[in-house]
């Protein structure tokens, strides 16, 4: 006589045991439930898997599973019939077992899918957890240039609605000008403009303004179209001028 103890998961025949996985334990107690009738494989896997949608061949892997166990505790593998085309079922009266702690209906079902259900918020205030969790920086400095790109497009667009000139606007600022192509380059005074962004600014040609400025180890452009009256900002590390070459060419793309 075969013993299944269902809390630890183990098969004893004698001085013979063998540890089942836990779906494996599921499923024997779902067909001890029911023996000597046979179960069919859509209440093995509800019972089994609960509301986790799996194919039949999980089921399959895990009936080969439980015969092998049987196997190494000295037991017939065939104790574990296959039912062609329904399911399967199990031998009545070869495996001893604690009656009082096997369910196996649809109230079981349930609590699989309600335990399911509660996970799944968990992970979702871990996903959420995760994102707080980001580099107080990076939100600091996309607010930053957020606010940054509001201003510059909410005075573009007052000089629009009020009819102010850049010409004015270079006059009331103190902004050199400098023509560059068809690009009207505007940058602050006591500043000089370098030969890498002219040269930069040679390749980046479309009938706009542009506004640059350098701080520190960075330097910034402001791309307005006087076409479509669209804009760009970009902040860039001199070092790394690729980032600007990419949005340049993606502001111009959009303008042909």
């Amino acid at each position: 006589m075969i013993y299944f103890d269902n809390v630890a998961r183990k098969l004893h025949n004698g001085h013979k045991s063998t540890r089942i996985g836990c779906r494996e334990t599921l499923i024997l107690e779902c067909l001890l439930k029911h023996s000597p009738q046979a179960v069919s494989k859509k209440t093995l896997i509800c019972y089994g898997w609960g509301n986790e949608y799996i194919g039949q061949t999980s089921l399959a892997k895990s009936i080969s599973a439980l015969r092998r166990a049987l196997l190494a505790v000295g037991a017939d593998a065939s104790l574990v019939i296959t039912v062609p085309k329904y399911g399967y079922r199990l031998t009545e009266g070869m495996i001893s077992y604690p009656p009082a702690d096997l369910v196996c209906s649809d109230d079981a079902s349930g609590q699989h899918s309600a335990s399911s259900k509660e996970t799944q918020p968990a992970q979702t205030q871990a996903v959420s957890q995760g994102r707080r969790n980001a580099p107080l920086y990076r939100q600091c400095l996309l607010i930053a240039m957020t606010l940054l790109l509001c201003v510059a497009t909410s005075v573009f667009v007052v000089g629009k609605i009020n009819g102010w000139r850049w010409s004015d606007l270079v006059q009331r600022g103190g902004l050199n000008q400098k023509r560059i192509g068809a690009l009207y380059v505007f940058y602050p005074p006591g500043s000089e403009l370098g030969f890498s962004i002219e040269q930069f600014l040679t390749h980046s040609q479309c009938n706009c303004f542009v506004y640059t400025e350098k701080k520190y180890k960075y330097a910034t452009l402001l791309f307005v179209s006087k076409k479509t009256h669209r804009s760009t900002f970009i902040r860039y590390s001199p070092l790394n001028i690729i980032h600007a070459t990419q949005k340049i060419d993606e502001f111009l793309q959009q303008e042909k």
